[in-house]
């Protein structure tokens, strides 16, 4: 199973959840070296100023990932779908960073570099308030 379809399967079902629940997409961009929020900002279509904050993965995934005394069992479930997330995109990419574009409803990137070359991850939506 390759990247792509590694991220696919430990994505499905997972919503993001914060003042609205979005569903994660897998995505893939060709012919970028690096990436930088320029880049984050010219592949998802914004404009060059558009605000942009950058995260480290595990600042970004530690509410998701983080079991509280009183989740109840499916929440308990949840956290360990989204620890099993958090590490398939660390066993399949390098050099990840999570870039937030935007105010209160914000596009989410989740890029990475593959071992090939190519740079893929995972995009979402959330609403911060």
């Amino acid at each position: 199973m390759n990247e792509i379809d590694q991220l696919k399967k430990a994505s499905d079902g997972l919503l993001w959840t914060s003042e609205a629940d979005y569903p994660f997409e897998v995505f893939t961009w060709d012919n970028a070296d690096t990436f930088t929020p320029a880049l984050v900002l010219e592949r998802a279509g914004y404009p060059r100023d558009a605000p942009v904050k950058v995260l480290t993965l595990d600042e970004f995934f530690t509410p998701a990932t983080t079991e509280k005394d009183w989740h109840n069992e499916e929440e308990k479930a949840q956290v360990k779908r989204y620890q099993n997330l958090v590490t398939t995109l660390k066993q399949n990419l390098n050099d990840i960073q999570v870039y937030k574009v935007g105010e209160v409803q914000m596009d989410v990137y989740i890029p990475g570099k593959t071992d090939t070359g190519t740079i893929a991850g995972l995009s979402t939506k959330a609403v911060e308030t």
